[in-house]
């Protein structure tokens, strides 16, 4: 008489059941949290672990969350007769018929060099545990935001020919987190939070996401949970319980659509004036940033059309840079600009401050204002700008690409200071040079003939 195969783990909802019957190469689950979404991703994570060529890597941000899914990896694998590598975080696996299987090794993400300790490797499966964690410091190749770690692990993603192994990316995330809107849109999550799929026009892959809450995981008592959030915020309580993608905490622009608020290049039609604005700087943690900006008067919209973020750059080489930029518009335009007043300080070079050499030079910056309230209206300008509009798109569109103030800008958060502000320490150089534009003050100057006189 035949055993019956002992039962280990089964799918608890319709969200994992088609999380881990998915074929496209890469795949979210994700929403509420207390949804059952780390449990599926370790299951799919081993379902090739008795080939011995399969080899499997699963990640975290941290070390000290990585210790959690650890420890809930022994439950499952210990019965199914992995024995595991406490020195290499790494489960080896059977293989069928005694033989030796595959490998599932956890990571971290807290050091940039653990990652590109991994480019001598090949992966047929990379998981990534609350992708959402991960912070938009890249772009990809059509200038959407994205995490460098994810995005260099896809270059892993390889198998031996002919092995039969599907190549795989699985990721779980909950709509919370410095990374909530790269996700969003790498996975093109609706506003409605839905599950959807699509095929990734530059790479042919299939990408899916599966919406899940914690109604789908019977073990939870959907009831007692939600009174557990009960005292968090309602936009924090909805994206944890309900996993709205719609109810970010603390972004700053939150009206910020990479659909709506960004546009294919075009040339840029003689009849729009242009401009720019700049927030000056030097190091690599505080570079120099000018865009420049068209403004369509008959629809009256303001496109950025280019960017300049670099380093390094000397006051000479800035104004190189700049009027370089500015030739490609026209030599028929009279480019000027507003920069950060800052700039014209003298510290101690000929001519005067860093502005000065470049206007010197003919970059025709003027000081950008200051004083009580000169910030929260830059901001108030920029805001007003993304609003939407009825009679179609917004008021600021940014060519995409610009890929380092579309990166940048949905980043910014509120500080926890002032509430008119965003945080301290963000990456807001691109977003300051966008607030000293818009807020750039035009003189002109007329002769009037008087007659009688």
């Amino acid at each position: 008489m035949s055993r019956r195969p002992t039962l280990l783990w089964k799918a608890n909802s319709d969200a994992q059941r088609k999380f881990l019957a998915c074929t496209a190469r890469i795949a979210m689950i994700g929403g509420g949290i207390a949804s059952g979404k780390t449990s599926a991703l370790l299951v799919s994570g081993a379902m090739q672990c008795s080939h011995p060529e399969s080899r499997a890597i699963i990640f975290r941000k941290d070390f000290p969350s990585l210790r959690q899914i650890i420890a809930s990896s022994y439950r499952l694998f210990t019965p199914m007769g992995a024995t595991y590598n406490k020195s290499e975080h790494t489960w080896n696996f059977p293989g069928k018929r005694g033989g030796s299987g595959g490998t599932l090794e956890f990571s971290h993400l807290e050091d940039e060099s653990t990652v590109y300790q991994k480019s001598g490797q090949d992966f047929s499966y990379l998981g990534f545990d609350e992708v959402c964690l991960l912070p938009a410091d890249d772009v990809d190749a059509i200038g959407q935001p994205i995490n460098s770690a994810f995005a260099f692990m896809q270059t892993r993603l390889r198998a031996p020919k002919d092995s039969g192994l599907r190549l795989e990316c699985r990721c779980t995330g909950s709509p919370a987190g410095c990374g909530m809107n790269w996700v969003k849109n790498y996975f093109r999550i609706p506003d409605s939070g839905e599950s959807c799929e699509f095929v990734d026009e530059v790479s042919g892959f299939r990408r899916a996401y599966f919406a899940a809450n914690v109604k789908d995981n019977p073990a939870m008592d959907a009831t007692e949970y939600a009174r557990q959030l009960s005292g968090l915020s309602a936009a924090r309580r909805k994206a944890l319980l309900e996993g709205s993608w719609t109810a970010a905490e603390g972004q700053f622009f939150d009206t910020w659509s990479y659909a709506q608020h960004t546009c294919a290049d075009f040339k840029i039609p003689s009849e729009f004036s242009m401009w720019r604005g700049g927030d000056d700087g030097y190091s690599e943690m505080n570079p120099a940033a000018v865009v420049w900006l068209a403004h369509d008067k008959i629809h009256n919209r303001i496109f950025v059309v280019r960017e300049l973020y670099r380093s390094g750059m000397t006051p000479e080489t800035m104004a190189h840079a700049v009027k370089q930029i500015d030739a490609e518009f026209g030599d028929d335009r009279d480019m000027d600009g507003c920069i950060d007043s800052s700039s014209f300080c003298d510290t101690g070079f000929s001519g005067g401050g860093r502005a000065d050499v470049m206007n010197a030079l003919g970059c025709g910056w003027s000081p950008s204002p200051k004083g009580a309230g000169s910030r929260a209206s830059g901001w108030s300008a920029i805001r007003s700008r993304l609003e939407a509009r009825r009679d179609g798109p917004p008021g600021l569109v940014v060519f995409r690409s610009c890929k380092n103030l579309i990166r940048t800008l949905p980043m910014l958060v509120y500080s926890t200071k002032r509430s008119d502000d965003i945080a301290e320490n963000s990456e807001d150089h691109l977003a300051d040079a966008l607030r000293y534009g818009l807020t750039r003050k035009v003189i002109r100057c007329e002769m009037v003939r008087v007659r009688g006189l």
